[in-house]
């Protein structure tokens, strides 16, 4: 199967198969990213190719989803970052579609040993199947507070967590959450690098403890907007 061959199969799929679904559900598109927004948050998707595609022998792709709220993404970096087409990287909550469809990382692959025909299949069934009812579902704050209580799959940065508890009066879980990352942010960390040199030899470097005082200052920040003495 030729490079050529096997970005046709995945245009046809993206065409043929991603496209209409979304396009039928209202959401907007750019590339290979869509969003709709739904009451007080924006449902994102992009579809990934592997950065390991050599598109000789095959091609693999996976989804990606999230929720985005643009007061969330603002409280949790300190700083407005206007954006008038919100991606799944801007996402306060970000996940894969895998994680759902497969109960892991899932990749869909494309090669001369599979049947385009049959990936196709799977792509509209797990889009149909697992991320319709997410999106029809989880439509607001209120919504993804109660998703939140009973998965935890779902990947919130610490301070995107932070507003997310807060914002959902989520009073004192969003208190007792700020103290233990202001905990951890002031324990000192230790990173290690492993270095190969040409003739063979590897050596393991620690660095000396540190303490990241970003991160310091970010939990400062928002303790200091939510009124909490930490």
């Amino acid at each position: 199967m030729t490079p050529e061959n096997l970005k046709t199969d995945f245009d046809e799929i993206f065409k043929g198969v991603i496209i209409p679904f979304f396009k039928e559900l209202g959401f907007k598109r750019k590339t290979q990213h869509f969003a709709r927004q739904t009451k007080d948050i924006t449902q994102c998707f992009n579809v990934q190719k592997s950065q390991w595609n050599s598109y000789h022998d095959s091609l693999s792709f996976t989804f990606n989803l999230g929720f985005y709220n643009e007061a969330i993404r603002t409280l949790s970096w300190g700083q407005e970052i206007p954006t008038d087409f919100p991606k799944t990287t801007d996402c306060f909550i970000q996940d894969r579609l895998g994680t759902y469809s497969h109960k892991h990382d899932n990749w869909y692959e494309l090669s001369k040993r599979v049947d385009r025909n049959k990936v196709a299949e799977r792509v509209k069934s797990d889009l149909e199947k697992y991320l319709k009812p997410l999106f029809d579902d989880y439509q607001s704050l209120s919504d993804l507070k109660q998703f939140s209580e009973r998965n935890t799959g779902f990947l919130l940065s610490p301070y995107g967590q932070i507003v997310f508890l807060m914002m959902t009066d989520q009073i004192e879980k969003g208190k007792q959450f700020m103290k233990e990352q202001y905990k951890i942010a002031l324990t000192p960390q230790t990173t290690t690098q492993t270095i190969n040199y040409p003739h063979g030899k590897s050596e393991v470097k620690t660095s000396k403890p540190y303490i990241n005082q970003s991160y310091v200052d970010n939990i400062e920040r928002l303790a200091k907007h939510y009124g909490i003495e930490l």
